[in-house]
């Protein structure tokens, strides 16, 4: 044989072991480019699965403290252990939402519904108006982020009610705690 005929042959099988080396390659780098496209696809599902749940709990705080307070003081005690168990539902929700922003605005808001300050001269009415603006607020924020829009602005009765803890100076909350009142008057 010719060294032409071995050269042909030599450059057919490396070619060959390339192209298929290639073709390996390529399909395993698509496929897991599929994997990371559906894994993203299932976390944004989650995502808003976890935030439309966390509208309705906040919507149905939002309902009960339209409510007049009622005259029963065992329904109004339930009315607050519900706002509580509430609280406790959307908290446990956001952690599903990857949005950090997201996450620390609603946080933030729902810790304020069930709190006053020790010096608070608020009436009761003037405290559920401030849970149903702290709702508003966080059901607003929640449907910009399903409608991948950006965050609106804090109302002026959020930002009032934010403004009764001015030594917090509203940063990162993981290190702040707030304490509940002892005398269950907070909403008389």
């Amino acid at each position: 044989m010719s060294t032409s005929v071995w050269i042909g042959a030599v450059a057919g099988i490396v070619g060959t072991a390339t192209g298929g080396a290639l073709s390996i390659w390529s399909a395993r780098w698509t496929h897991r480019a599929q994997e990371r496209t559906a894994r993203t696809g299932q976390q944004r599902a989650r995502a808003a699965a976890a935030a439309e749940a966390a509208m309705t709990e906040l919507l149905e705080i939002h309902r009960d403290f339209r409510k007049a307070k009622s005259p029963d003081e065992d329904e109004w005690q339930q009315r607050l252990h519900l706002l509580h168990d509430r609280i406790a539902k959307v908290q446990v929700l956001l952690h599903s939402i990857p949005d950090a922003k997201l996450r620390t605005r609603v946080r933030e808001d729902t810790f304020y519904m069930p709190l006053s300050p020790p010096d608070d001269r608020r009436t009761g009415s003037e405290r559920r108006v401030a849970i149903i603006d702290l709702c508003a607020d966080a059901v607003a924020c929640l449907g910009a982020f399903l409608r991948d829009e950006e965050m609106p602005a804090r109302s002026a009765g959020v930002e009032n009610t934010r403004n009764l803890w001015p030594e917090w100076k509203h940063k990162d909350d993981s290190y702040f705690y707030m304490w509940e009142s002892d005398d269950g008057d907070s909403f008389n």
